[in-house]
């Protein structure tokens, strides 16, 4: 009796492997050479890099939720977000662009996959008389028929198709966060234009006021005029301001068009649906800070630098890749059918037919080829990498600049502040002495424009802030990766 042994796929591949590094070792000195080609590029730990007092000197803060936006308080700018996040062409282009990966990453998966296919054919045909062609068929037409199963098995001795398999898997993770950070970009943009919205109307209120401390100017002067206590010259200067303030509500009111059309625009819709944008009724409570470990941390809470190091990991298999295409390898074959000439014996146990056999390859000149692939794996893996050198300080940037905006502006505000309880306190004192006969009328609208002018730089330190807070939460990630998925990406 017979006694077969069962093999597994790692046992099949460690005895292929000794067999062909053997006939590998034999060839070795026509074989291709890798000596020489290495990366130089290293990746940067965000701990390294100096974080300066800012950071350093920041009060904690929690981590952004995914919905961070939500903290201004206003149904309007939710709405307007979760237009933008379904219906926008630009988030659905990226999430194609996951799927074109995607697929890329199923095709390199089957390439680690046995190929099983048939085939059959019938073509007709005179045989010559001059070979191994059985009589009746020699020298005549006759149909010639074949149908077989065929199966072919990459053995991936050395893991090469594995290694450019986990490629396109890290490539494809990659662009899954490129897509976040599309949408925490799409995002961060309805959120700043809102803002830049909302502060517009309150300069148009403040502008609206000034022109009608303008237009009472010019009726005080009518009236002295009238009175003979004053001259056509001083009428004529006391208008003049009125075209420019009339000029400075326009250009609000364009500014407020334009900004309606963009938010329709970042949510997918055509400028007509910006007329429905409605005056905005921001709030904010939130204090500038950073979370804790911020350098540590950073690394894995934003997108985009996740995805450069995706890309870098990517690179990496890519040159192992490349590196075990010097190695020789095994192809297993085989294949099994029926074949005959003419219809009524193909099925028959006579035509059956049947192979199987091993082919072996071993790379020992190919004109630099290999070289070359390996090459320019190498020089791609050195541009991924200081891609994410790159994107990893700026992002530590992003998250200082935010923060020293952020804080400067709390300090602006305390002054204005100071500054519009003194303006305030004149413009009544004023008031108070024109009631009581004092002083005229003109001193009350001069403390008034001083009133104006204080308010209209409280308004854009608080767009400053808003804004400044929009952008702290994208330099932060904007809570587009959760704990559990940072923890689970590889960091340098």
């Amino acid at each position: 009796m017979f006694k077969f042994h069962k093999f597994n796929k790692s046992t099949i591949i460690h005895t292929a492997r000794n067999i062909v590094l053997a006939g590998w070792m034999i060839s070795l000195v026509g074989c291709i050479s890798m000596s020489g080609i290495n990366p130089t590029a290293k990746s940067t730990q965000a701990t390294t890099l100096k974080s300066g007092k800012t950071i350093a000197s920041a009060t904690h803060i929690e981590w952004p939720t995914v919905d961070w936006w939500k903290a201004y308080h206003d149904p309007q700018l939710n709405a307007l977000i979760d237009k933008a996040v379904s219906d926008s062409p630009t988030l659905h282009m990226a999430q194609s662009r996951v799927n074109l990966v995607q697929a890329y990453a199923d095709s390199m998966h089957a390439e680690t996959l046995p190929n099983i296919g048939g085939d059959a054919s019938a073509v007709r045909q005179r045989f010559t008389e001059l070979q191994f062609i059985p009589p009746p068929s020699a020298g005549n037409w006759d149909w010639d028929n074949k149908m077989t199963a065929s199966i072919a098995y990459d053995l991936d001795l050395w893991g090469r198709q594995e290694s450019i398999w986990n490629a396109s898997v890290n490539e494809t993770n990659a662009s899954k966060l490129e897509v976040q950070q599309v949408k925490l970009e799409l995002v961060n943009a309805v959120t700043r234009s809102y803002v830049q919205l909302a502060m517009e109307y309150q300069l148009r209120d403040l502008a609206e006021e000034y022109l009608d401390e303008v237009k009472q100017r010019v009726a005080i002067k009518q009236r002295s005029v009238k009175a003979g206590l004053g001259t056509e010259m001083e009428v004529s200067e006391a208008e003049t301001p009125l075209p420019l303030a009339r000029a400075k509500i326009e250009a609000i009111d364009e500014r407020i068009k334009l900004l309606r059309s963009q938010l329709a625009a970042l949510s997918g819709q055509g400028p007509g649906a910006g007329d429905s944008i409605s005056r905005p009724s921001m709030t904010l409570e939130a204090s500038a800070g950073l979370p804790d470990t911020l350098q540590a941390n950073l690394v894995g809470r934003r997108p985009d630098v996740l995805a450069h190091r995706l890309h870098v990991e990517a690179a990496q298999e890519n040159i192992e890749g490349a590196k075990k295409a010097f190695y020789p390898n095994i192809n297993l074959m085989g294949f099994i059918g029926f074949q005959a000439l003419g219809f009524g014996q193909l099925l028959s146990t006579a035509a059956g037919i049947a192979g199987a056999g091993p082919a072996i390859s071993l790379p020992i000149f190919d004109g630099g080829r290999r070289r070359g692939n390996l090459s320019a794996k190498t020089a791609s893996y050195d541009i991924a990498v200081e891609n994410y050198n790159s994107v990893l300080v700026k992002a530590l940037q992003d998250v200082s600049d935010q923060l020293v905006i952020m804080q400067s502006n709390s300090k602006q505000i305390q002054e204005v502040e100071m500054a519009l309880t003194s303006a305030k306190k004149a413009h009544h004192l004023a008031e108070v002495s024109y009631s009581g006969g004092l002083s005229n009328f003109q001193h009350v609208l001069d403390t008034n424009s001083v009133l104006i002018h204080q308010q209209e730089i409280r308004t854009q330190l608080q767009a400053v802030r808003l804004d400044a807070y929009a952008g702290l939460m994208r330099a932060l990630g904007g809570g587009t990766v959760d704990e559990t998925t940072a923890k689970a990406m590889p960091l340098p």
